[in-house]
């Protein structure tokens, strides 16, 4: 039944058959890789808790950051969760092992977000950050269940980025099931879309590239609905906490950038160009030269995706790989979202028939969060960028294939 659904193209691009990534494969090697999330969690948990391991902080250890700025702002006001020496207290009264590096986790999120993790600061930190991981991954795991089949939904849930975030504390699960029952959405239900698009811009360099997605698609509804839902945001914000928040917000991004370009930050997790190119040559002409220049690329794949018609599996991917191209600032948790353009490429490439490998470059893509914690500061280089240009370069190429190929047949 398959082949016969399938036909020609299939038997053109290839089948299951031979090929070592099979099905069941797919399925076993999730299964192994879930076993090992969950063995590496629970050690790492008694070792921090149990144990209490001297040096070895409890996993989610950036969460703190959103549960102090939750209590400062409950207290203080929305402009406290900025003051560095405010949050730095509140912070290592949490996790006082904080306290031996001198460490503090600065809030460089807009007051937009304050919204979201206010009510975190009405519970204790543990039970607080039990809630927010929790919710995070099934929220996630919820989202990628209803883009794949059931016969793989393990594939989906098991992405090594979804780990990754747990790990970290951070809020990108959130952000990324939001974007992918966005996209999900889109064509049945835009409003929502839109809604569920502005909710991604308490994050706002994440959400860079869907105005533009949605511009070219003249979908007036969903890019109105994103507007309204982000202003909304802000004049809620606005109302809630004052002009200072936003003022601190702007300085402290301003103070992130210079730290950016400094090499302060944690380039080897950085999966942008910038950071690759300043951890090769240490030069900010370069690197913004080049990131700028790859940065037009994926805005000119966007537009070359849904300013035509193509397959909607096709468009979503180049928009989210493209999405985390373009900002320089952005972290290896942020490839969660990577992990909604694999299932995307993946699913058009077992409907349609696969390219030689193409089952291997997303075998790459799906291991590639774990590069930031493993494999960049041992080799020096950061790789993470290529990988987001192959997915970007798969999904463009796909969509060319396809559209030489519906105009030879119209012809």
């Amino acid at each position: 039944m398959q082949a016969a659904r399938f036909g020609p193209r299939r038997q053109l691009f290839g089948t299951d058959a031979g090929h070592w990534l099979n099905m069941p494969r797919v399925r076993l090697y999730a299964c192994v890789a879930l076993t090992s999330y969950v063995l590496c969690l629970s050690i790492w948990t008694v070792r921090a808790c149990v144990l209490q391991v001297p040096g070895v902080f409890p996993p989610g250890g950036d969460f703190v950051v959103f549960w102090s700025a939750a209590k400062l702002a409950l207290g203080w006001g929305g402009g406290a969760p900025y003051d560095y020496a405010l949050l730095k207290q509140v912070e290592q009264a949490a996790v006082p092992a904080l306290a031996v590096g001198d460490g503090v986790l600065p809030w460089l999120y807009p007051p937009t977000f304050l919204l979201f993790v206010l009510p975190l600061g009405l519970l204790p930190y543990g039970l607080a950050t039990f809630l927010f991981m929790a919710g995070g991954a099934s929220w996630y795991a919820w989202v990628t269940c209803r883009m794949l089949p059931r016969e793989i939904w393990v594939a989906g849930i098991a992405f090594p980025g979804m780990a990754v975030v747990l790990l970290t504390g951070q809020n990108a699960l959130w952000l990324a099931g939001c974007a992918g029952l966005a996209l999900t959405s889109l064509r049945t239900r835009p409003v929502l879309a839109g809604v569920l698009m502005g909710l991604v811009t308490v994050k706002p360099h994440l959400a860079l590239m869907f105005p533009v997605a949605l511009i070219c698609a003249r979908n007036w509804r969903a890019l109105g609905a994103m507007a309204s839902t982000a202003l909304g945001l802000s004049l809620i914000s606005l109302l809630a906490f004052g002009t200072e928040p936003f003022v601190e917000f702007l300085q402290n991004a301003g103070a992130a950038r210079a730290e950016l370009e400094r090499g302060a930050a944690l380039l080897t997790r950085m999966p942008t160009v910038f950071a690759a190119t300043t951890m090769l040559s240490g030069r900010l002409p370069w690197s913004y030269a080049l990131h700028c220049s790859v940065a037009a690329v994926a805005l000119a794949a966007v537009i070359y995706a849904w300013a035509r018609p193509c397959s909607f599996a096709l468009r979503a991917a180049v928009l989210v790989c493209a999405g985390l191209l373009v900002p320089p600032y952005l972290y290896d948790y942020d490839l969660a979202f990577l992990g909604l353009a694999i299932c995307w490429l993946g699913m058009h490439g077992y409907r349609n028939g696969w390219l030689r490998g193409e089952r291997e470059l997303l075998v790459v893509l799906w291991l590639l969060p774990l590069c930031g914690m493993s494999l960049c500061s041992w080799i020096g280089f950061q790789p993470m960028p290529i990988g987001l240009l192959s997915g970007l370069a798969l999904g463009v190429w796909r969509i060319w294939q396809e559209r030489a190929g519906k105009a030879s047949r119209d012809a």
